[in-house]
């Protein structure tokens, strides 16, 4: 048998790759946008460090497999449902530094398990989120009523940093990672009139939206409802769907949605594994 070895994925084929999994929807809504994403980032910047799409031994275009390494970050999309070719490709990345390995399909997930257990790695964290799904026909129907003492508007890069003083998930890096989503990606923050931030919602590498927060002194007043309605209509006007990843313990943000009409379809992961060589220094902007 001949030795597997990872290849870069040309970016002028990352568009064909996306459309493979064009098919089956809403099934492969994560892979799609995540793969998508990058398209338009490249589009926004030519040059973006320490970001490479990789398949198995150049095979992508058998079962859409690739690994999508994004500084710390790796992002995993495979057709395959065995995930023999997912398991193949993650052995040969270098685990050394660990990765936060982000918003994959539960039908993915014996594959990272599987590497785990055959590496030894052992994990900082593991979560577990529930994808919820809203088609645009429906998103259509939301309507945005803002009250008057507030303002919707996308975020600037400096909000970053009150986004990231506050979030739960925040670690080395985050900043950085807030920053590029509110430059290249669709968002929104409501503002006082005196310009205060007071709410935001981000929409993530995968195409979901996330890290959705209400400043403590403005909660219980539907700042979270408005915010994910004016996200809603505004990836509507993209003419995208819109879905979201909820943690399964969030039981208000879960009735949120579900009032708004998403439905649940699938699982959605989180997984940190820790880095195995002390030597190397963790990541750092």
């Amino acid at each position: 048998m001949s030795k597997d070895y990872l290849v870069e994925i040309p970016i002028d084929k990352w568009v064909e790759l996306r459309d493979m999994f064009n098919g089956d929807w809403p099934k492969n809504i994560v892979n799609y946008f995540t793969i998508d994403n990058y398209i338009k980032w490249r589009e926004k910047s030519n040059e973006i460090a320490n970001l490479h799409f990789y398949s198995l031994n150049g095979e992508w275009k058998s079962d859409a497999t690739v690994l999508i390494v994004d500084r710390y970050q790796l992002f995993v999309c495979s057709l395959d449902e065995t995930n023999s070719q997912l398991k193949r490709a993650l052995e040969l990345l270098d685990w050394r530094m660990g990765y936060k390995i982000s918003s994959f399909v539960s039908k993915h997930r014996p594959a990272i398990l599987h590497l785990m257990e055959s590496r030894r790695l052992e994990k900082e964290y593991d979560s577990k989120t529930v994808l919820y799904y809203l088609p645009r026909h429906l998103g259509e129907t939301v309507l945005v009523d803002c009250p008057s003492e507030f303002e919707l508007r996308p975020m600037v890069e400096e909000d970053a940093v009150l986004a990231d003083s506050v979030w739960p998930n925040r670690h080395v890096g985050s900043l950085f990672f807030l920053k590029r989503l509110i430059a290249w990606n669709p968002n929104v923050g409501a503002y006082t009139k005196d310009g205060r931030l007071v709410a935001w919602c981000f929409r993530l590498q995968a195409g979901a939206l996330g890290a959705l927060q209400v400043d403590k002194e403005y909660q219980r007043r539907g700042l979270g409802t408005l915010i994910t309605k004016a996200m809603i209509r505004k990836l509507c006007d993209l003419r995208m769907d819109t879905f979201a990843f909820v943690n399964c313990d969030n039981a208000p943000s879960r009735r949120m949605f579900e009032k708004l009409g998403f439905i649940e379809t699938d699982y959605v992961y989180w997984l940190r594994t820790l880095p195995t060589d002390p030597t190397i220094p963790p990541w750092s902007d």
